[in-house]
């Protein structure tokens, strides 16, 4: 028989928030199949913005994986999803039932973009 891990592909959800000037989104993930994990696992979270100012809050159930805190800005992040490994910077251990959420904050005077993603793999 085979395990699971090997039955099932790795999802990865990624989106795109556009920020207009002090706006805050609890969380990118409000409504998406996987703001709830359903399974136990591994998460590992990339995020990417195009200038500065922008800050993130992550959680994964009770875990708090960054406190609000400013992204570093990333060239040419309008056009791309977080690179892996290199732009995923947290990850965890998470138990089936717990609640993903990333939360983002523009301070800047003007628009700015975010990119996410999620990379999540079966225990």
């Amino acid at each position: 028989m085979k395990r699971f891990t090997e039955l099932h592909r790795h999802p990865t959800i990624s989106g795109r928030q556009s920020l207009t000037t002090g706006l805050q989104v609890q969380n990118v993930l409000l409504g998406s199949q996987y703001e709830l994990m359903p399974y136990d696992g591994k998460i590992e979270v990339g995020l990417v913005a195009d200038g500065n100012l922008v800050s993130c809050s992550i959680f994964a159930g009770p875990d708090v994986l960054a406190e609000p805190g400013s992204l570093v800005p990333t060239f040419g992040a309008t056009e791309t999803s977080p690179k892996f490994p290199d732009e995923y910077h947290w990850s965890d251990e998470v138990a089936a039932g717990d609640r993903l959420k990333i939360s983002l904050f523009n301070g800047n005077a003007a628009t700015r973009i975010v990119n996410w993603a999620i990379r999540i793999s079966p225990a």
